[in-house]
């Protein structure tokens, strides 16, 4: 799954909030009637991966606090509390997102998430705690396809430094953006900890990813 930066045909419906909205009433339909919690965004295995980079690269306890930026239907946030992480957090702009995730949450019995309706870029962070690590699994992609996208991209950036304690870790996972896009837009705050390796395809003699998922520290 890509989006095209710069093909105004594929903004009007992600890059907008009435979209996920849409979006996540059909889901909580879906969960309230079948149970079916939904999709994982990008898919089951890149969370698996995340979490075991997490686990393997990230220097934190399972006390530490973590947010999920866009947290969706917060299926990432469950998977970290089965593990034994027990200071989580998930946000996203989406009510219905917020309700589903509420709803699967419940319905699992489990205690240690704390979910908020909360826009990144327009509600002010100050009022959340800081994490010593924050997770992103296609927020920043979204945010990329609007037509600020410019302006909002270095707002949420800042947020994301702001939001971290010294040292902190950040996960972000894009299927917009190369790992050296990825570098440079973020490389004067933060260093590469970590590359996960992601599907990769060959076409007309060049090599890309599917996915760019970069683990970073705040410098």
């Amino acid at each position: 799954m890509s989006f095209d930066k710069n093909n105004s045909q594929d903004k009007p419906n992600l890059a907008t909030e009435e979209y996920w909205n849409d979006t996540y009433n059909v889901e909580l339909d879906n969960f309230k009637n079948f149970g079916d919690p939904g999709a994982e965004w990008f898919g089951h295995s890149i969370g698996l991966k995340m979490i075991k980079c997490i686990q393997s690269n990230c220097k934190i306890s399972q006390e530490d606090p973590i947010l999920d930026v866009g947290c969706g239907n917060a299926l990432l946030l469950i998977q970290l509390a089965k593990l034994g992480f027990s200071n989580l957090y998930g946000i996203d702009y989406s009510a219905p997102a917020v309700k589903l995730a509420n709803s699967i949450v419940k319905d699992q019995k489990i205690e240690n998430i704390i979910l908020k309706e909360f826009d990144f870029l327009t509600d002010d962070v100050k009022i959340l705690p800081t994490f010593s690590l924050v997770l992103d699994k296609g927020t920043y992609d979204v945010i990329s396809m609007d037509d600020e996208s410019k302006e909002k991209r270095s707002r949420y950036k800042e947020n994301i430094i702001n939001l971290l304690q010294p040292n902190g870790m950040f996960l972000i996972v894009s299927c917009n953006w190369t790992q050296l896009e990825l570098n440079e837009q973020f490389g004067d705050a933060f260093q590469v900890v970590h590359t996960i390796p992601t599907p990769s395809f060959q076409f007309g003699g060049a090599v890309g990813n599917t996915l760019s998922a970069t683990l970073y520290q705040k410098l």
